[in-house]
């Protein structure tokens, strides 16, 4: 697991929602926010609760203990208000691929703060967590690292919550927030979910250091060259950034020659591989190699490899070189899993397997699909 604190943001600002509907139940509330009281009630053995001047009223719950590799197992609250938030909840939940957790309402009193803090432990550390003000003014401000910024009302940002973080409302009004985490997929759709008759398999370290920045370096160098890379159109006319490699169906080996050596040698560790986990009795031949970079808001809806116009492809892979990009997990529909890449593993699976490539939030990511079939008539190598 990374430490988020290592993460080199602050805030991250999303998008405006309208948050109307919300304000009015908030203006409603009134005892209910005394209905739990043990976020403001905890005591710390060295310093003031940072919570000590909030209340929070708890749409949906989670255990805040939570160790990674445990049971992901959110527990409704409010029912009335979380329809209220679920349209914001559902367009987060799709843009960080994860599930809610933790929905709160956060009442800061007025002329009170929330002093520094840093949040700890694997469920702070792994979810995504969002701030949206639904009441607010010019003189609330929230600071995360050092860098203080005003959140207006309905804007909905990312903090950094493993960096010290802190809230000052210098208004004489009180400042209500909704908070929701987002647990992203790849922290509880796992390998070890998977139904044993699952034939996914996870290789780390399955492509050299060296090796992997001798593809990114040529991959950086040349996926503006026409004739060495494509752009799909498609995706260029929304604004997502797709650059493939495809041999053979848009370019001969040849015109790779600078990576050839290194093409053949994955492609030949990538059918060993296959003949490995899979344990087939016939032969398998190599019959395509990309070298791919998504850019960021890119992504690949659900598909299967072998689909039409492709029915000879048997065995896929993808080969990740990079990690520095956030985002951009491969989501199996069917198979209760969705993997984080990392850099130097190899992801092996069956064609027939439906999966996505989600969105990429930051970064590019740079990977080598490569596919496997038995048909000795489409062999590459």
């Amino acid at each position: 697991m990374i430490d988020k604190s290592q993460k080199d943001y602050n805030f991250i600002y999303f998008k405006t929602f309208d948050i109307d509907l919300i304000k009015d139940k908030c203006d409603l509330l009134n005892e209910e926010w005394l209905i739990d009281q043990s976020r403001q009630n905890m005591r710390y053995p060295d310093r003031r609760n940072p919570h000590l001047y909030t209340n929070t009223y708890i749409v949906q719950d989670h255990d805040l203990y939570w160790k990674v590799g445990e049971k992901f197992n959110p527990v409704l609250k409010d029912k009335e208000v979380y329809a209220l938030v679920e349209p914001i909840i559902k367009e987060l939940e799709d843009r960080m691929c994860g599930k809610a957790a933790r929905v709160l309402l956060i009442r800061l009193d007025a002329k009170k703060n929330v002093t520094e803090h840093t949040d700890s432990g694997d469920y702070l550390n792994s979810v995504r967590r969002f701030h949206i003000p639904i009441i607010t003014n010019d003189d609330v401000y929230y600071t995360v690292n050092n860098e203080k910024i005003n959140m207006k009302t309905g804007e909905c940002w990312e903090i950094n919550n493993r960096k010290p973080h802190s809230v000052d409302n210098d208004s004489d009004k009180d400042r209500i927030h909704l908070l929701i985490d987002i647990m992203p997929e790849p922290e509880f759709r796992t390998l070890s979910s998977l139904d044993e008759s699952s034939k996914i398999k996870i290789i780390e370290n399955f492509i050299s250091e060296e090796d992997a920045q001798e593809f990114i370096d040529y991959i950086n160098n040349n996926h503006l060259d026409n004739y060495k890379f494509t752009l799909g159109r498609k995706a260029a006319a929304l604004g997502n950034l797709r650059y493939q490699a495809n041999i053979p169906e848009s370019f001969d080996l040849s015109d790779h020659e600078e990576v050839l050596p290194l093409i053949k040698k994955y492609s030949s560790k990538f059918l060993e591989e296959c003949k490995i986990f899979f344990n087939d009795d016939f032969n398998l031949y190599m019959t395509a190699f990309w070298m791919t970079r998504f850019e960021k808001n890119t992504r690949l809806p659900f598909h299967v490899d072998n689909h039409e116009g492709a029915e000879h492809l048997f065995r896929s892979g993808v080969i990740y070189l990079n990690e520095d990009y956030d985002g951009g997990y491969i989501k199996f529909l069917e198979h209760n899993l969705t993997y984080k890449p990392k850099r130097l593993s190899l992801v092996l699976f069956d064609s027939e397997y439906v999966h996505e490539i989600t969105n990429i939030l930051s970064g590019a990511r740079m990977a080598l699909p490569l596919w496997a079939t038995k048909d000795i008539k489409k062999c590459l190598l």
